[in-house]
Order: structure tokens, then C-alpha cells, then sequence
């Protein structure tokens, strides 16, 4: 019985998404496991920051996998390695939807990051160093990585998320055309 693919992934059974099924590469196992041992001396603390960091790039697949799901498109798979993460999901019909699929992934970290960030400034959560790591780690990766998966170069989803700024004011634009035309409309029929 073979647990990984041809490519290295395990799908892990029962686990669902938001409806997509996970699939861990060897690489993040790998990884996962060296980071424990590494930090045995204080094992909460490793599983803390490893969560943390596997939690942050599955926050943000999970934005994707989500915003897909919200436009009508099917989100099967996400896939999460060492280095990064990836949801498949249906091939948008439009460059909006593409655009707007990229932003779902910022979108849901940043929803995260700042009550987090905004918890640890009012020191509302347990100060230990756990606690920490938990609230401050967690904001502050989020924060970092929705920062760098906005800058404009593929393969990150800055590429295909700031085209939406254009879009949204083409649409602002032909709505308010269309609005003078109906008032110019309802003008001459009076």
C-alpha cells in the first residue's frame, strides 16, 4: 500500500477543507518532524510554531478555496508543502474572478492578522511565551506573508490580485454611465 503519489503528496483521509480534501507533501512531514525534534527541550513551543506556520499557509489556501466556492467554482484539492501551499480549483470564466480568487487567500489572513495583532497590543491574552507565539507569531506571519503574496510577480497571487483595482473601476465607471442615462431618460419622459 503506497501512502505517498508519484509526486510525494499523502492525501489525509477525513480531513476536508471547506469540501477540499488535503494533501501533504513528504517535504512539510519532513520538515515537521526535524522542527520537533529540534525543539524537544520545549515541545509545546515547537508544535506551537510549527502549527503556527502550517496554519498560516493553510489560512490562506483556505482563502482561495473559499472565495472559489462563494463565485461558483469548485475547490476539490489543497495541497500544502514545505515552502508553500496551492488549492486547485475550477479555472475562473473571467479575469475578475481569477483576480478576485487571488484575493481570497490575502483576504482571509488578513482577517486573522489584525484582530490578532490589534489582541496582542491590548495584551488581552496569557503573556507567556507561548501565548506569544500563538497570538503575536501567528498576526505577524500572516501579516508578512499577505504582504509579500501581493507583490506583482508571478507566481504569487499579486500577479493576477491587483488587476482587479482596473476592473472594479471600469465597472464603477459604465455603473454611473448608466445611471446618468437613466436619469436622462426619466427627464425626456416627464
Amino acid at each position: 500500500m503506497r501512502f505517498f503519489d508519484s509526486r510525494g503528496y499523502w492525501h489525509v483521509p477525513g480531513v476536508r477543507l471547506l469540501h477540499a480534501s488535503l494533501h501533504v507533501h513528504l517535504s512539510a512531514l519532513v520538515a515537521g518532524a526535524l522542527l520537533l525534534l529540534a525543539g524537544s527541550s520545549q515541545p509545546s513551543h515547537a508544535l506551537a510554531i510549527l502549527g503556527c506556520y502550517f496554519g498560516v499557509i493553510l489560512l490562506h489556501e483556505m482563502g482561495h478555496a473559499a472565495m472559489a466556492r462563494r463565485l461558483g467554482y469548485a475547490a476539490p484539492r489543497i495541497w500544502l508543502s514545505f515552502l508553500h501551499g496551492a488549492c486547485e480549483h475550477d479555472a475562473a470564466e473571467t479575469q475578475r474572478d481569477d483576480a478576485l480568487i487571488a484575493w481570497g487567500g490575502v483576504l482571509a489572513q488578513l482577517a486573522v492578522a489584525f484582530p490578532l495583532l490589534a489582541l496582542a497590543q491590548l495584551h488581552a491574552f496569557d503573556d507567556s511565551a507561548l501565548g506569544r507565539i500563538l497570538v503575536v507569531g501567528f498576526g505577524r506571519a500572516n501579516l508578512l506573508l499577505a504582504a509579500f503574496n501581493l507583490l506583482p510577480i508571478r507566481p504569487l497571487d499579486g500577479a493576477k490580485a491587483w488587476p482587479l483595482l482596473p476592473i472594479l473601476v471600469r465597472e464603477w465607471r459604465a455603473r454611473g454611465v448608466a445611471k446618468k442615462a437613466a436619469r436622462d431618460l426619466m427627464q425626456r419622459l416627464k
